[in-house]
């Protein structure tokens, strides 16, 4: 089997969020205490870029960089954003030599705030993208329906850019995309439709990236916990299933979607990388 050439791990700051929003009723009060105090979290976010015989391939997109512009602002206030100096992905991408338009290929997990910000950047690249995903996200949109944490600036600049998709349909659950890489099609849990991808490299093994379909090892468990933020619970569970199934078919290493823990153990570009 060919493999990936290298996997970057990019870092793109935090949001600040309520732990009961990753891990439903954490810290609940009771009868005896009713007036226990939330706890205020940092959760990462992350990108991750592939170097590949094919060319280079991207998972996910992170913020917009005008966030503090265009986000609605109770989201500012609830879950605000901070980033360091390079953090935004078009600067990270600039750290490696690359732009926008040298990214082949884009893998949406799904499309929320915190990874569909740039997706409008990447005009010369096939989007991949779960189908009852954009269906719902663009339908719901036109309607004026509930968006759940996508945001309308987001779909705007996203239908304006006139992207090149590839949406993956119920039927289908593997995916390649290029030599050691694969999709996986999660169905629907944390939101209408996610997307894992499979990477196997030569000297660091095979990793599963799951995105939000697992926030952290805490939804994981065993036994599985819901987030707060869920579309489908029943399909979050069958979901957290599936991976752990996959994942021990396969000896992939879970890489979760906002696991601060683990991503501080994490190789970071530009300096470093799995290969």
């Amino acid at each position: 089997m060919n493999k990936v050439k290298k996997m970057y791990v990019l870092d793109h700051g935090v949001q600040y969020n309520d732990k009961s929003t990753m891990l439903a009723g954490y810290n609940a009060a009771t009868f005896k205490e009713p007036h226990k105090l939330s706890t205020y979290i940092k959760i990462p976010i992350q990108t991750f870029l592939f170097e590949c015989e094919e060319g280079y391939v991207l998972f996910d997109t992170a913020c917009d960089p005008d966030y503090a512009v265009n986000w609605p602002s109770d989201m500012l206030e609830r879950s605000p954003y901070e980033y360091p100096v390079n953090g935004l992905l078009p600067d990270r991408l600039k750290e490696l030599g690359l732009t926008p338009e040298d990214i082949n290929t884009v893998v949406m997990s799904h499309l929320h705030n915190d990874h569909a910000g740039c997706l409008s950047m990447f005009q010369k690249a096939l989007v991949y993208v779960n189908d009852k995903e954009i269906t719902t996200t663009l339908r719901n949109y036109v309607l004026k329906e509930p968006l759940d944490v996508h945001i309308p600036s987001d779909i705007r600049a996203i239908i304006k850019a006139d992207l090149q998709w590839r949406t993956v349909t119920e039927e289908e659950f593997e995916v390649p995309v290029a030599d050691g890489l694969t999709i996986l099609n999660l169905g629907s849990g944390h939101s209408w439709g996610m997307l894992a991808l499979r990477v196997d490299l030569e000297n660091s093994g095979s990793f599963l990236l799951v995105s939000d379909a697992l926030y952290s090892s805490e939804n994981y468990g065993p036994p599985v916990h819901l987030p707060g933020i869920v579309y489908d619970t029943v399909g979050y569970v069958r979901t957290a299933r599936t991976i752990e199934k996959y994942c021990k078919e396969h000896n992939c290493r879970i890489l979760f979607g906002h696991d601060m823990e683990q991503f501080s153990t994490l190789r970071k570009a530009p300096l470093e990388y799995y290969d």
